[in-house]
């Protein structure tokens, strides 16, 4: 269904090589797959810039996401991560929308990719929503209960949470149960 909604997109700079640098823009939503891609420490975020869309359709980007990163089994594995299915991409961009009467800075400083994810996480616990994705009052429970709710969250939450948690507590079995519930996924 096509809509008109805000996207950020974001410029990178790719460190492919000691020669090699690639500057990129692309939508928010797909610099963690590059990142994952190409690692974290070698992809740079330059500057951000809020976009309004008109007519966007959640189904061509998913589609457009699949044929992109599909060529490749890393690749295609790294935006599985993420998005693995069309809602992971309707949820992780309508969570992102502005609150009416609010809209964003059209720029920001660059960020590090750990300030970002943190971040987006805090948005995320902002934001009315079921309580599992509300990290702040998920990761002050214990460890057993955090545990229990994983299954629950979609992928781009699980590394939201993860981040959050590495930038909070840094609960050791708590990550570990994160990385757990990650590759009982990927099976």
């Amino acid at each position: 269904m096509a809509k008109s909604i805000s996207l950020i997109f974001v410029t990178l700079l790719i460190d492919r090589d000691a020669s090699t640098k690639l500057p990129t823009t692309v939508p928010e939503y797909e610099q963690s797959i590059l990142e994952e891609i190409y690692g974290e420490e070698l992809v740079t975020e330059l500057s951000t810039e809020e976009v309004q869309v008109d007519d966007f359709d959640v189904g061509i980007a998913f589609a457009g996401l699949v044929k992109k990163y599909g060529g490749n089994a890393d690749s295609d594995a790294a935006r599985a991560r993420y998005f693995n299915r069309e809602r992971d991409l309707e949820k992780f961009i309508g969570n992102r929308q502005p609150k009416a009467g609010k809209s964003a800075p059209a720029t920001a400083p660059a960020k590090t990719a750990a300030e970002k994810k943190a971040a987006e996480a805090a948005a995320k616990a902002g934001k009315s929503a079921p309580a599992a994705t509300d990290f702040a009052e998920l990761l002050a429970g214990d460890v057993a209960s955090i545990t229990v709710k994983l299954k629950d969250l979609t992928d781009a939450d699980l590394v939201a949470i993860e981040a959050a948690e590495t930038e909070g507590q840094a609960r050791e079995d708590l990550l570990a149960a994160i990385d757990d519930e990650s590759e009982s996924r990927k099976q």
